[in-house]
């Protein structure tokens, strides 16, 4: 009701200001919306451009509604189209940040396919890398350890001597002949005593300090290396699956993908329908994962039946919600902005957004990472020459 009543008074002042152009364009519109006879009549008047007779009309019918058509606050219509335009920035931006994001994942998955099994080979050699390392520490703890306790059964006898000597000197009259050697030997076995001493206390500073840091490496290596090979069994399921779509299916796979997540993105749905929008979510994330095509149909199907209207400015009428709403759109704004912002600036992005020819760049990585291959085979193959030695 209020959309005509709206249209008829911009009619009405534009007969007023003898603007023809704006009666045509309200028109066109006005005759979709006539719901009575008297709109029809003023529309044919209209159309005859007998604007005396459709003036006259349309102050009638236009005091007819005041009576019956409840009044509604200029403010609420204003910041409902403000906050449909806030809105749509944010189903925009989410749409390019979907859109940089899946250009990033089909990048990975290549990257994954073309020069994973050379890099889970390095990975591998890293690995081994450390474990031999770890095992040269451990080897070198255990030398440490003997050493340590030889050097204390060395001191336990030094001790024992200089007991003796001691109490030998100590048996001399001070004026003795033999005193002053017996003296000279209580010495010489002190300064030997400090010096076990000394080698036991940096014997035993190493004997855990040094082993730690090659456990912890050899468990880096490993959580990298099982962590890589997961990634390049997904990626090749994920790659598999593409190739047995068709050039047409997987086109449509991303866009209806794009398209769903647009509808039914929790940041884009009104308060009440997060949950419904979050599960939906999954599903549409779990059928591009799988290249289901007709599951992510039937998903923007349901989507156009079910979500629709989804924004929060097609719901709500209260001005104050209105305007809580349009805070924390432009939050969510702030927000994305900003990730969007950060994601340019990573690396990856800007190589994928950079490269030309990715053929000559997946090229020169490859002989880049043989390089590495065969720089860390030589370092396993002395390492495991220093174990036998």
């Amino acid at each position: 009701m209020s959309t005509p009543i709206k249209r008829l008074e911009i009619i009405k002042n534009a007969i007023e200001l003898e603007d023809d152009d704006i009666i045509q364009s309200q028109l066109l519109r006005l005759k979709s919306e006539a719901f009575n006879d008297e709109l029809l009549v003023i529309v044919a008047a209209l159309e005859e451009k007998n604007y005396t007779t459709a003036m006259a009309a349309i102050a009638a019918w236009l005091q007819s509604q005041r009576a019956v058509t409840q009044w509604r606050d200029p403010q609420v219509a204003a910041s409902k189209l403000e906050l449909k335009a806030l809105e749509e920035r944010l189903r925009d931006l989410i749409d390019r940040r979907n859109a940089r994001v899946q250009q990033l994942d089909e990048f990975n998955d290549l990257y994954l396919t073309r020069l994973g099994p050379l890099m889970t080979h390095i990975l591998e050699l890293r690995k081994s890398l450390a474990e031999l390392n770890l095992r040269r520490q451990l080897a070198e703890s255990r030398r440490r350890e003997e050493d340590y306790r030889r050097c204390q059964q060395y001191m336990a006898q030094a001790v024992e001597v200089l007991t003796t000597l001691t109490q030998r000197w100590r048996d001399l009259p001070a004026d003795a002949i033999e005193s002053a050697q017996a003296r000279k030997h209580v010495q010489q076995q002190s300064d030997l005593i400090a010096n076990l001493l000394a080698e036991a206390q940096e014997l035993e500073n190493g004997l855990t300090r040094e082993e730690e840091p090659a456990r912890q490496a050899r468990d880096e290596a490993n959580d990298e290396y099982e962590k890589y090979r997961e990634q390049q069994h997904d990626a090749e399921i994920r790659l598999r699956k593409g190739k047995q779509l068709s050039e047409d299916d997987q086109a449509e796979l991303k866009r209806l993908w794009r398209q769903a997540s647009k509808l039914c993105h929790p940041d884009l749905v009104a308060d009440e329908m997060k949950e419904e929008a979050n599960a939906m979510m999954v599903q549409l994330n779990q059928a591009k994962h799988r290249g289901d095509v007709k599951a992510i149909r039937s998903l923007v199907a349901r989507l156009h039946q079910g979500f629709e209207p989804v924004m929060a400015s097609d719901r709500l009428n209260d001005l104050e919600r209105i305007r809580k709403k349009m805070v924390q759109v432009r939050e969510q704004i702030d927000t994305l902005v900003s990730e969007l912002a950060e994601l340019e600036r990573e690396e990856s992005w800007l190589l994928v957004s950079s490269q030309v020819n990715m053929d000559a760049w997946f090229t020169q990585q490859e002989k880049a990472l043989n390089e590495v291959r065969t720089a860390l085979e030589r370092q396993v193959s002395d390492a495991q020459l220093d174990a036998v030695a």
